[in-house]
């Protein structure tokens, strides 16, 4: 009983049924439809992380690293997909874009200020 009511992000998971309940029996409510996907996908991603970090754990630094740079840009290739998919390809160019250069600001601050 204890475990259920500490404090965790897996109670956000009750989001991901009412993100499907929304989109099959509202789908003209996109914008609520948006905001609970938006809130269902923080423990998915917890639970990505954490399923990676064991992995590596079993299969080495090397395969985990890989694994971490492919599943930590999940959400990029899923929106890539399914924008071009429906032949959005200026969608597809910005979210890349904006990705390589996230990732290119995150690695160089990192570079410049490696901290203490």
């Amino acid at each position: 009983m204890k475990y259920l009511l500490k404090p965790s992000l897996n109670w956000l998971m009750i989001f991901v049924p009412i993100v499907i309940i929304l989109d099959l029996l509202f789908p003209a409510m996109k914008l609520w439809i948006f905001i609970t996907a938006c809130i269902a996908i923080v423990p998915l991603a917890g639970w990505m992380g954490r399923a990676t970090e064991h992995l590596a754990e079993k299969t080495g630094e090397g395969i985990g690293g890989l694994l971490n740079a492919t599943f930590g840009n999940a959400a990029e290739l899923i929106i890539a997909f399914m924008a071009m998919r429906q032949g959005l390809h200026q969608v597809v160019k910005a979210s890349l874009t904006g990705s390589i250069i996230g990732n290119i600001l995150l690695v160089l601050g990192l570079l410049v200020y490696p901290g203490d």
